[in-house]
């Protein structure tokens, strides 16, 4: 088979475009920006350079010929491709609208970031899986095809057990202890620490003024599980409540799909789960008290390989075991550059 299949992960951090033939060898893998929040000032041009800019770096690592290049959206002369499938952080109709004149695929899928995650598990089966990275989401599909997904609602109205939340709770716990209002904490100078400041009140001017980002604020979250580890009663609790309520959306969509009694993959994706094993204790024990039968398990596959298996399947490529061993192949390949 000839032709080639796209994928991109496009995150908060940064964008992660990866190039396959169509028996999954990898060809060229390219990094960008963050291509998330097109409705933010600014997101659609940065979401588009992040885009634009992640496929011309995987083309020349590919070394792909000359009328394969990918110009600029503007020149109507994108690379063609048989199938693209983005995943993208907040994903939708707008980021769809922006993204795809940029791209000439046969075939063309943008969603949310959390169907990639889920075949990232279950190479494209049935299961659940939880993300929890800076924010938190969790998507699920049964056998039939129906699909339910929980949480997502962003740092101010939900993201319980993401990494802003963590750090958030982390705070308010230093803080308590500073005013006597709870015990002392190791949390303290562990986020004085790696904020790089001399007390909370510096922490606190940095928040408020906007100076610290909130990708910067939720990698705070590590001085949790540091300090769980050291004994910390509150950085224990923090952990602890945010493994339930991870365990308790995973529970809610395996309900919604019916999956509930039978055995349900249940996948676990995002720094938070690999940081924290009380996290993910109290996590499988949520989800089990809903759905005994659960099985957990991490990625298979890197976000962006993951993206190129479903855009795959978009071409008519089956997951043989051919095609899995070479995409896991390209998966240690991603995650060594």
């Amino acid at each position: 088979m000839s032709g080639f299949a796209l994928g991109i992960d496009g995150g908060q951090t940064a964008t992660t475009a990866a190039i396959c033939d169509l028996s999954g060898r990898l060809l060229g893998i390219g990094r960008a920006g963050p291509a998330n929040h097109v409705w933010e000032p600014g997101g659609v041009a940065r979401a588009r350079r992040a885009v634009t800019g992640s496929i011309a770096r995987a083309l020349r690592e590919a070394k792909l010929k000359a009328s394969h290049r990918l110009e600029a959206c503007a020149t109507g002369k994108p690379a063609r491709f048989e199938a693209a499938f983005l995943g993208m952080t907040g994903g939708d109709a707008r980021t769809e609208r922006a993204i795809k004149r940029c791209i000439r695929a046969v075939q063309f899928q943008l969603e949310n970031d959390s169907v990639s995650a889920l075949a990232s598990v279950t190479a494209g089966k049935p299961g659940v899986v939880v993300i929890a990275g800076t924010g938190t989401i969790t998507y699920g599909m049964n056998a039939r095809g129906d699909t339910a997904k929980a949480s997502g609602w962003g740092y101010l109205l939900g993201d319980e057990g993401g990494g802003f939340w963590i750090a958030k709770q982390a705070i308010a716990a230093a803080c308590r202890a500073y005013d006597g209002r709870a015990g002392e904490t190791a949390l303290a100078p562990l986020l004085l620490r790696v904020a790089g400041v001399n007390d909370l009140w510096d922490l606190h001017g940095l928040i408020y003024s906007g100076k610290m980002s909130r990708a910067e604020m939720a990698a705070l979250a590590a001085v949790a599980p540091e300090a769980a580890r050291a004994g910390d009663a509150a950085a224990r609790r923090i952990l602890a409540e945010a493994g339930k309520e991870l365990g308790l959306s995973a529970a809610v969509v395996a309900e919604r799909l019916g999956m509930q009694r039978g055995r349900v993959i249940v996948g676990m994706v995002g720094g938070v789960f690999n940081g924290s094993p009380e996290v993910r204790r109290t996590f499988t024990r949520e989800v089990r008290r809903h759905a005994p039968r659960a099985a957990f398990a991490d990625p298979r596959f890197a976000p962006a390989i993951a993206c190129v298996l479903l855009a795959l399947k978009m071409a008519g490529v089956r997951p043989t075991a051919a095609v899995l061993r070479n995409l896991a192949a390209a998966s240690e390949a991603v995650g060594s550059k």
